[in-house]
């Protein structure tokens, strides 16, 4: 008796399973891998004001790493990040974060000063730091949470590049408003903006049609 409840439980579930995928399958909805479960004890945004996750509850996230003295797409990103401000900033339901891996340097003044320059920001859009000035901490919880990966590179090779000190990668990641890692398909876990492939129709679409979709579904009445 047992056994055939557990078998009964084990059919139910699978069909539930089954109707979900369906249902995302049919409403075009993008795929969850993961959540954001967990958090720093807190951040320092560009103005050195405490800030939380918590606060960004309910709203779809663009999220990206950065760091000032990056030489190569760093600042690329944020100007793909510019973009999506331009596009969907008048949203309540937007919010960008952009996230320094190189927290030892970028002190909130420091991402206030280059932020100034590039002439990027918003009330919605937070470039974050630790407020310790250790950015192991942030590295790892990046790497956890979203399959960021970066890693500081050789001492003899600083030394050739002072500014280049990270090996990382020039992506983005997308965050419903519940939490969920939204993502372009069931393998691809971020978005490539500089990927020349988009030109060609055979790698993930770019981030902004999925911006929208998220956005339409945070504005859907709950079912």
């Amino acid at each position: 008796m047992v056994l055939m409840i557990i078998i009964a439980l084990g059919v139910v579930v699978s069909y539930n399973w089954m109707l979900s995928i369906q249902k995302q399958a049919k409403d075009d909805r993008l795929p969850m891998q993961g959540r954001v479960e967990t958090d720093l004890p807190a951040w320092l945004d560009q103005n050195g004001t405490t800030r939380h996750l918590e606060e960004l509850k309910g709203k779809v996230l663009a999220v990206s790493y950065l760091y000032t003295t990056c030489p190569m797409g760093c600042a690329g990103v944020a100007e793909e990040m510019d973009k999506l401000q331009k596009e969907f900033g008048s949203d309540p339901n937007f919010h960008l974060l952009s996230i320094s891996l190189d927290a030892e340097h970028d002190r909130p003044e420091v991402l206030k000063a280059w932020l100034d320059q590039k002439k990027f920001g918003g009330d919605n859009w937070w470039f974050l730091t630790s407020p310790d000035g250790k950015g192991e901490a942030i590295r790892e919880w990046m790497t956890k949470t979203f399959r960021i990966a970066a890693r500081l590179k050789k001492p003899e090779d600083i030394a050739k590049n002072p500014a280049d000190k990270f090996e990382h990668q020039l992506v983005m990641v997308l965050v419903d408003g519940r939490g969920n890692i939204r993502t372009p398909t069931e393998t691809d876990m971020v978005y490539w903006p500089f990927h020349e492939a988009f030109d060609y129709g055979w790698y993930p679409r770019p981030i902004r049609e999925d911006v929208a979709k998220l956005l339409k579904e945070s504005h859907a009445k709950p079912e």
